[in-house]
């Protein structure tokens, strides 16, 4: 909920979800991940394993934030 609105800026495709965010993501990493490598940031342990089990790799929220 909190994401709503927010754009996509070069190199970075902002996706909306019309349900649970984390649902969506999971259906997008299982789309794109025979195709691609994926990486998801994220910090929320549930949707790390969900992922990873679909082969993304994951790096937490720390490694996008600026310094």
């Amino acid at each position: 909920g909190a994401a709503r609105g927010v754009e996509s800026v070069p190199g970075v495709r902002v996706e909306s979800a019309p349900g649970s965010g984390d649902d969506h993501m999971v259906e997008l990493v299982a789309r794109a991940a025979d195709d691609r490598a994926v990486l998801v940031v994220t910090a929320d342990r549930e949707l790390r394993r969900r992922v990873t089990e679909l082969g993304a790799e994951v790096a937490g929220p720390r490694t996008v934030r600026p310094r």
